[in-house]
């Protein structure tokens, strides 16, 4: 399979500094921007084909580290296979792919899982068409396609898959509600939603959204404090308001943000990461992470309709 990631090493140092500048102006025109609906895609665009810390793979997640695997790119294939195992993956599946990335869940879900069918849902356009290629080359275009829409608006009809997932995207999605309600109608009845989700952990910082939830409901709070509410007691308690009959949420983190900071220490001294913008680099690091995992819980739901 190509592997696609961008190829930095003739770079010149000019040249650099420029691709820098060229993708933080346009970073932050996309941030001031007027445009309709989620920037997700229009970021991700900006960034380009690349694996910013793995090494073959074009992966955009944190990776699970239980089994100690010794790279980004073994992590993530292995988030991969949690979130297949634990929806249940069979030859009958009929699955849609919400935030489906550059495509290589997908193709390992085609190769080890052997499902029916598989359409990754994307609103990034050159994510799209790299994921079409790839899986081309892969020989998978029977079994996996691409469509651009919103994983809140799903093309799709009613009770039309056996299995929705959401593999570290559902965080960028404009609402959970929605995406929830869009997954549920679009499942088979006894078919599965299943995520990897990073969301807020329980603290005095969202008691305020917890308590105006608690108050009014999911869907009668202020849509700012639902985000705030979502932990992983109030993801299940989310699911189970939008109808689905039965639901499961359990943390990861021990198995994400402690290794993944320890190998990206390592990682980040690299020669080849000197070509990543500096303002990722400092985001991604060892220090940063540890940070980010002080507020933020790493999840994994799965929810049953009956």
């Amino acid at each position: 399979m190509t592997t696609l990631t961008s190829d930095f090493t003739e770079e010149s140092t000019g040249e650099r500094l420029r691709r820098w500048a060229d993708e933080w102006r346009r970073m932050a025109a996309v941030a001031v921007s007027n445009a309709d609906g989620p920037k997700t895609g229009m970021v991700y665009d900006i960034v380009g084909p690349q694996n910013l810390f793995g090494e073959e793979s074009l992966f955009i997640n944190f990776g699970y580290w239980r089994d100690h695997p010794t790279t980004l790119d073994e992590a993530s294939r292995d988030l991969a296979r949690l979130v297949a195992s634990s929806a249940g993956f069979t030859s009958k599946d009929v699955v849609v792919d919400c935030g489906c990335g550059y495509g290589d869940q997908d193709i390992l879900w085609a190769n080890e899982f052997k499902v029916k069918k598989i359409t990754g849902v994307n609103i990034a356009e050159e994510q799209i068409a790299i994921s079409t290629r790839r899986v081309a080359e892969a020989g998978l275009a029977d079994t996996i396609s691409y469509v651009k829409a919103s994983a809140t608006d799903l093309p799709f009809g009613n009770e039309s898959c056996t299995k929705v997932v959401a593999l570290e995207s559902a965080f960028h999605f404009p609402s959970r509600i929605d995406f929830f309600r869009e997954a549920l109608r679009v499942l088979k009845p006894g078919g599965r939603l299943v995520t990897a989700d990073i969301v807020p952990r329980r603290t005095a910082l969202t008691a305020l959204a917890r308590n105006q939830v608690a108050r009014r409901g999911w869907q009668g709070a202020p849509p700012s404090a639902v985000p705030w509410a979502v932990d992983v007691q109030g993801y299940r308690d989310l699911l189970l308001d939008m109808g689905f009959a039965r639901a499961e949420t359990w943390s990861i983190a021990d198995d994400v943000y402690p290794p993944l900071s320890k190998f990206l220490a390592k990682r980040l001294r690299q020669p080849d990461m000197k070509h990543v913008n500096p303002l990722l680099r400092a985001q991604f690091n060892s220090v940063g992470m540890r940070l980010f995992s002080l507020h933020s819980d790493y999840i994994v739901s799965v929810a049953h309709k009956a």
